[in-house]
């Protein structure tokens, strides 16, 4: 097998996890550049993979496109810098990963979904829930179901980028992070007809918090009516600080079943046959970064289940509720 030369623009966290799984499922993976602002830690990148940091570090991703000629780049940067650096991409003709999400207003995702097409370039977005054993299983399940209502949540506190705190810098909790349950429900119950969300502050105080400068919502609720007839209520909240469990994740409820499912952890439906649990398998993000990589090698993308179109459709999802939240209006699709 030829070796796959792969870079990584942004350095952080995320990056970090798609790092860790090319270590660990894919060989004849050629780590050939680095980029990130701060420096140091593209250092750290090419030490975790134990490569010469020599012609690999750069904190100009223009010049890391000129000079090392990847294969495939796995991109995880903060939601407000999209917009520049996925055209140099396109137009080198590089297939890319991309972590969610993929811009902070529609003119730009979809100028650069048409750049994508017009290339007819591999891309992957990062949902990375698709690829869970449990969300399959769910799929199938209730393929043949009559669905009437179902519920998802994201549950937690805030992290601790700087960037996440600010609605200019992150789009919110909704668009940053709860995306990933507005995604899943799109992948199980198809395109959304309409949503109608209302959110709230006053919470959270940043500066006790820790998180000076903070804007976003501290709490949400939306409401979403699927063409398919489903109607689901996903609750979004960055505002909790211990106490009680709270479950994260999704219930679905048909007409002769009900699915528990917790968020990446595990899954119980209850049918007439019984109680059937179900734990998370392979961890995802590995087998989506797998997918992706095969693509490049053979151009096969059927195991592909989340490119930057689809992250388009979810991306417009989120927007729409924070459209709703600030004007108190249906939004229609």
């Amino acid at each position: 097998m030829a070796t796959t030369k792969v870079a990584f623009i942004g350095c952080g966290g995320r990056n970090g996890a798609h790092v860790q799984k090319c270590m660990e499922n894919l060989d004849n993976i050629e780590y050939v550049g680095f980029c990130d602002i701060e420096e140091e830690r593209a250092y750290k990148y090419a030490d975790r993979v134990q490569v010469d940091p020599e012609g690999k570090i750069f904190r100009d991703y223009r010049e890391m496109l000129e000079k090392t000629k990847p294969d495939a780049i796995f991109m995880a940067v903060p939601p407000h810098v999209h917009g520049e650096i996925e055209p140099a991409i396109i137009e080198k003709g590089i297939p890319f990963l991309i972590e969610k999400p993929v811009a902070l207003d529609m003119k730009t995702a979809e100028h650069i979904e048409s750049l994508i097409k017009a290339k007819g370039l591999i891309t992957a977005a990062g949902f990375q829930d698709r690829y869970q054993n449990l969300t399959q299983i769910m799929k199938d399940y209730i393929k043949d179901k009559k669905v009437g209502l179902a519920t998802g949540a994201w549950y937690g506190g805030i992290p601790g980028v700087w960037w996440w705190r600010r609605m200019e810098t992150s789009g919110g909790q909704v668009v940053e992070q709860n995306i990933h349950i507005f995604d899943q429900a799109r992948y199980l119950f198809g395109e959304p007809l309409y949503v109608n969300c209302a959110g709230a502050r006053g919470i959270v105080n940043g500066d006790e918090y820790g998180c000076p400068g903070y804007n976003v919502h501290d709490y949400s609720s939306a409401v979403i009516k699927f063409k398919s007839g489903v109607i689901c209520t996903i609750f979004t909240g960055c505002y909790t600080k211990g106490g009680p469990g709270r479950q994260s994740g999704m219930n679905i409820y048909c007409q002769d079943a009900t699915l528990e499912y917790a968020l990446r952890s595990w899954l119980k439906i209850t049918d007439k046959d019984g109680v059937h649990e179900y734990q998370r398998g392979k961890e995802q993000t590995g087998i989506q970064d797998e997918a992706f990589i095969y693509a490049v090698r053979t151009g096969d993308t059927s195991r592909i289940l989340a490119d930057y179109s689809e992250a388009v459709k979810s991306l417009r999802l989120t927007l729409a509720c924070n459209e709703s939240i600030e004007t108190g209006r249906t939004i229609f699709f």
